[in-house]
């Protein structure tokens, strides 16, 4: 699915696929999208080779993992806007001013709600995300 057209019936669900959407890193979609709500799974810091992280920072990892969890909401007929709920998983959270910073760039007004944890991660990356939107 590219995120066109209308909605899936209420108690179906679609799986958002399409350009721009990064490859799994394992057995999983993307995202799911069912009445009316577009549910994103954790996006990484992935390139265009996947299992390698973009970047050695967390700045760079989280802008790299947020433009992707923007990819993913875009390709299933979202926006930024209208992300209702976000959840970050980080590898250390003494980098949590730096995830505050990111976040304001992405959400410059009217943020969702946001749960953080610190986790194991896949090595190498430093954190992923994960959201809740509606679809337009």
């Amino acid at each position: 699915m590219n995120g066109a057209g209308a909605g899936p019936e209420r108690g179906r669900k679609e799986i958002v696929s399409g350009p721009g959407v990064p490859t799994p890193l394992g057995p999983y979609s993307q995202a799911v999208r069912s009445g009316g709500l577009l549910f994103v799974s954790g996006q990484a810091a992935v390139g265009d080779q996947p299992g390698t992280p973009v970047g050695d920072t967390f700045l760079a990892q989280a802008r790299q993992a947020f433009a992707n969890l923007l990819a993913v909401v875009r390709a299933g007929g979202s926006r930024a806007d209208l992300v209702l709920n976000v959840t970050v998983m980080m590898s250390d959270l003494g980098a949590f001013a730096d995830l505050n910073q990111v976040f304001a760039e992405v959400f410059p007004a009217d943020p969702p709600a946001r749960m953080t944890m610190q986790v194991g991660l896949a090595p190498g990356y430093l954190l992923s995300v994960a959201a809740v939107a509606v679809v337009e």
